[in-house]
């Protein structure tokens, strides 16, 4: 027996229940530009995120002036980016401590775990699946440009064993 299949046992006797992601993570605020024109920020957008290895691998910096009308999103240490335009690409990664407070595109889908219900690793993991990539080629609209809205993306239901077992 795996250790995973002894944890199982031991924290989930009866199954493991699934939630839908809208239901495992946190809201995500929105930067007032009008509060923060003397701050600057790296800008991670669409094309940061690297889609092989699934990290950031280049932003620019932006200000109050110089930000685009999409830099909107603040991000935090272990959220999980998921880019909804052109979804298929995988574009998607977690963020490491060097970007915590600053500014994402929202080409993204933020999802910040709810510690209480779901630990970041693992719904970076879960998001890295075929299955999921399967609801989203379901739920993408559109021919030459696909996305997918936030909304759908959160509909997708997760196994959501125990801490212990995640």
């Amino acid at each position: 027996m795996s250790k995973l299949d002894e944890l199982i046992a031991e924290y989930c006797p009866n199954g493991v229940p699934f939630i839908a992601l809208k239901d495992c993570i946190e809201s995500v605020s929105n930067i007032k530009w009008a509060e923060n024109k003397d701050s600057e920020f790296q800008y991670i957008d669409l094309t940061s995120v690297d889609r092989e290895t699934h990290s950031i691998v280049e932003t620019s910096t932006i200000n109050a002036d110089t930000a685009p009308s999409r830099a909107q999103q603040i991000v935090k240490t272990n959220d999980i980016l998921l880019g909804t335009t052109r979804p298929l690409l995988k574009r998607y990664c977690i963020i490491p401590m060097r970007y915590n407070g600053e500014i994402c595109s929202t080409g993204f889908c933020v999802l910040r775990a709810k510690s209480s219900v779901v630990l970041p690793r693992y719904l970076y993991h879960v998001i890295s699946t075929t299955d999921f990539f399967d609801h989203v080629e379901k739920f993408q609209k559109g021919a030459s440009y696909p996305a997918i809205t936030d909304a759908d993306v959160k509909k997708y239901k997760i196994p959501a064993p125990s801490i212990e077992v995640q």
